[in-house]
């Protein structure tokens, strides 16, 4: 045989095997991105609702029940990600966080789109709102935060405002969460900042073109 043949043999037998890796490593992405953060949001749900069992079982009980509806989209949704199909809705999980966030004390305020938005981009920004909101419940002792849509100057932006975030000293080295968000963003075109804004509030913006 020869040395062409021999690696063009290997190429064959190469190329398969990375394009299994790549699926994994897209699988897991996937799994992490969409349901972790949603995991995050069921265990405080879980927290809160052990801590008014005694004194506001009513509270408790809705929060009972959210964090059980949780776990059903979960299920639905590994689902959807084992076949390879996962589209989320962007209103639905503003919503859906929005009540959240609410249910934690914080008073949130929504800003939806003016203009209808492609499946694949609202899937991207929906989990970007999921990791940002589990961020902000777990990083921040927010009172309010604001989560808004907006399409300006042919692009489309997402942004996560919260207080109640001091800024570290040192500066903190961003999770594996923000790192494989950014990943995935950047796939899509687009572009993740996040920062400190003073005196103690936090910004997230997820910048897409809108084609």
């Amino acid at each position: 045989m020869s040395e062409a043949t021999e690696t063009t043999a290997t190429a064959v037998v190469t190329d398969p095997r990375r394009i299994v890796v790549r699926e994994r490593i897209r699988f897991a992405r996937d799994l992490h991105d969409l349901l972790g953060p949603r995991l995050s949001a069921i265990t405080l749900q879980c927290e809160l609702a052990r801590r008014h069992l005694d004194g506001r079982p009513d509270t408790a009980r809705d929060q009972l029940a959210q964090a059980l509806s949780g776990l059903r989209g979960i299920l639905e949704e590994a689902r959807r990600v084992a076949h390879g199909y996962h589209c989320l809705s962007l209103e639905t999980e503003l919503a859906s966080n929005r009540d959240l966030l609410r249910s934690a004390g914080v008073e949130t305020e929504v800003t939806l789109p003016d203009t209808a938005l492609p499946a694949p981009l609202q899937t991207v920004l929906a989990t970007t709102v999921r990791e940002a909101v589990a961020n902000v419940l777990t990083h921040s002792r927010a009172r309010r935060c604001h989560l808004a849509v907006e399409t300006v100057a042919g692009a489309v932006r997402l942004t996560v405002t919260n207080d109640g975030a001091p800024r570290t000293t040192p500066p903190t080295t961003p999770g594996l969460g923000l790192r494989s968000l950014t990943e995935r963003i950047t796939a899509a075109g687009g572009t993740l900042t996040h920062t400190h804004l003073p005196p103690s509030h936090y910004l997230l913006e997820a910048r897409f073109p809108l084609r």
